[in-house]
């Protein structure tokens, strides 16, 4: 592995000559008037067969609830070892820019997007990542890093036959990497609140560890430029999960702090997932829900407001005990 990438998750942690491991990007863009949304992920996938290793973009179209999934040998993968930076073919991904040149029987995706004022995920040597110190240890199924939390965006882009002008749209950049998705998970995400530079995304997943498995959190809402993280390592505690068929509904706390959240889930669009490394899970996202979101500190409200043009991904089911595997 890149040394380099211990210390910075937005960084590619893998090598050609690793099995049973995939990692993936997650870039999301909305437009200036939130009517039009959609999401690439570029990553590669490395599972126990050499001849099948290869790297890939999917997209998900928001409005159109359609996704695609574009496949490419892993020789046309190139990472930067010291900086966020990934081509693969021609099309390319940074914390700066994101250029698209896909085409296959089903789809044609062409743009140009400029990525500013990204508010990058503070970094610090024992905490590289939203994972804290967890992001060290070497066994776990799957890691999570969020490189930015929202930013501006230039440019525009053609789906088939639509072009989407992203001037004056908001971004947000995600990732995960490892060996398969977990058993369980709820994963939300939206940064088109009414007030611009608030963003907020949140994992919830069962979490396999040494025989036994937990439920743990990865939370964060960026409001009037202060980060607030909600995390396992930190001492959140989840009070509640309750999945219902139209709606999701979860409650966190921590050191004063409380978290109140519900989504509307809306339908959405089949992404391919990993299953030891290899891309042969499914899982249904949704990017059209809405996400409430109740922040407390004590018994004041710091903020209430619902962001639109969310990312909502439910898979599996919870127990909030600590199990035996």
């Amino acid at each position: 592995m890149n040394l380099y990438a211990l210390f910075n998750s937005s960084l590619y942690h893998g090598t050609s000559s690793r099995k049973g491991f995939f990692e993936g990007w997650y870039f999301k863009f909305v437009d200036r008037k939130k009517e039009k949304s959609f999401a690439v992920i570029p990553g590669v996938s490395l599972n126990s067969s050499r001849e099948d290793a290869h790297a890939f973009v999917q997209f998900l179209s928001g409005g159109k609830n359609e996704s695609g999934n574009f496949n490419y040998p892993l020789k046309e993968f190139h990472s930067d070892k010291k900086h966020f930076s990934v081509e693969i073919s021609k099309n390319y991904f940074s914390a700066g820019a994101v250029i698209l040149e896909m085409c296959n029987e089903n789809h044609r995706i062409a743009g140009n997007i400029r990525i500013l004022e990204p508010y990058l995920w503070p970094r610090k040597f024992y905490s590289p990542g939203i994972m804290g110190p967890f992001s060290f240890v070497p066994f776990m199924e799957c890691y999570h890093g969020v490189v930015s939390m929202d930013h501006k965006l230039e440019g525009e882009v053609r789906i088939d036959d639509e072009l989407i002008d992203l001037s004056g749209g908001r971004g947000y950049i995600e990732k995960d990497w490892g060996r398969s998705f977990p058993e369980a998970w709820v994963w939300m995400q939206s940064n088109s609140f009414d007030l611009e530079r608030t963003s907020f995304m949140l994992s919830i997943a069962t979490i396999p560890w040494l025989g036994r498995s937990f439920t743990g959190c990865l939370c964060a809402f960026l409001f009037k430029e202060k980060l607030y993280k909600f995390t396992t390592y930190r001492g959140a505690k989840i009070d509640r999960v309750e999945v219902l068929d139209n709606e999701v509904f979860l409650q966190l706390r921590q050191a004063g702090f409380s978290l109140n959240v519900s989504a509307k889930k809306t339908s959405g669009a089949r992404l391919i997932s990993p299953v030891e490394g290899s891309m042969s899970g499914k899982i249904d996202e949704s990017l059209t829900s809405e996400i409430t979101v109740r922040l407390l500190r004590n018994d004041a409200v710091l903020f209430e407001g619902t962001g639109t043009n969310s990312g909502l991904e439910v898979v599996g089911e919870f127990e909030l005990k600590e199990k035996s595997k």
